[in-house]
């Protein structure tokens, strides 16, 4: 029996629409990497740094740091000679306790208030006197009395403006120490970041002015991985607070990866279509050593996790 060309059409038509239908394919891991920025020749650049200027002009009597050294934030670096601020500390205190003694003590106040006693009562058994038998006591010898009465209550208001006075002397004494104590202070440097000594500017010895550079600190345990994202690509949308996976080769040929996210993505394109992203990366040491894995200048490959969502905003 031979069939129709048509009804084996109709036969294979109806046997296709009844099979259910096959479910879409699940995208590779290729593709769905390629849908996540990969950012080729990225430069590790340092993160924070400082010079450190000495403060106050004077001898450095002592360098405590060199190249090298790993150090916290306020941790010494250096030491200038303080001998004269110790020397204007030890005078403002002592002035200043003298001050405080003065102003604590109510003696000239209550001496005035006692010698105004006394001359009022000479004044009063005067004036009785001149009552009960005119012309004891003289009319000038009552003006006399009277006038050093009020003297006395005069005295009492003096001493009092003088004990308010001495009061207001001992806050003055008081900033003095401050001050000294802060001359004292600005003549030990400290340093402003956590991170590692990579130079050393003077000697030990040399005068220092103030605003000369003793050290240049750069921070280690966290650095900056800057590349630039193909605009026709990926919107800034899509990269901005991402996390990202910075990706080095090292010189034994092994490959170090480290966590980080993007920071800063720049509102401007430059001519070759390209926008500039960082992103800050955590560091870590090598096993059994104080030295940093990562290091500024090297080259890496940054790929930015655009399908997560984006982390909460840094606070500065």
């Amino acid at each position: 029996m031979r069939f129709s060309p048509v009804i084996a059409l109709f036969t294979v038509t109806v046997a296709a629409l009844a099979l259910p239908a096959a479910p879409p394919a699940a995208p590779s891991a290729s593709a769905r990497s390629a849908a996540e920025p990969v950012l080729e020749h990225c430069l590790v650049s340092v993160l924070k740094e400082a010079k450190v200027p000495a403060r106050e002009g004077g001898v450095l009597i002592d360098l405590l740091v060199r190249e090298g050294d790993s150090i916290k934030a306020g941790e010494a670096i250096a030491k200038i000679d303080d001998s004269q601020p110790q020397f204007e500390r030890r005078k403002a205190k002592a002035e200043h306790d003298q001050a405080v003694a003065k102003a604590s003590s109510d003696v000239d106040v209550r001496f005035a208030v006692a010698s105004e006693l006394v001359a009022a009562a000479e004044y009063e058994k005067a004036q009785l006197a001149a009552d009960k038998l005119q012309g004891s006591v003289t009319l000038v010898e009552l003006d006399r009395l009277e006038l050093n009465e009020r003297k006395a209550e005069l005295q009492i208001e003096q001493a009092e403006l003088e004990r308010r006075m001495t009061a207001l002397a001992s806050d003055s004494k008081a900033v003095e120490v401050e001050a000294a104590e802060k001359a004292i202070e600005r003549r030990t440097i400290t340093a402003p970041l956590e991170g590692t000594v990579v130079q050393v500017f003077p000697h030990q010895g040399e005068w220092m002015q103030p605003g000369d550079p003793l050290a240049r600190v750069v921070q280690t345990d966290r650095l900056r991985v800057e590349g630039y994202v193909d605009s026709s690509r990926w919107n800034p949308e899509t990269v901005r607070d991402r996390p990202v996976t910075v990706d080095v080769v090292f010189a034994d040929n092994r490959t170090e990866s480290f966590p980080g996210r993007i920071v800063f993505t720049s509102p401007l394109v430059d001519s070759g279509g390209d926008y500039r992203v960082w992103a800050e990366v955590e560091n870590r040491r090598i096993v059994d050593s104080t030295q940093w894995l990562l290091r500024a200048g090297q080259s890496a490959t940054m790929t930015i996790h655009s399908s997560q969502a984006p982390l909460a905003p840094v606070t500065r």
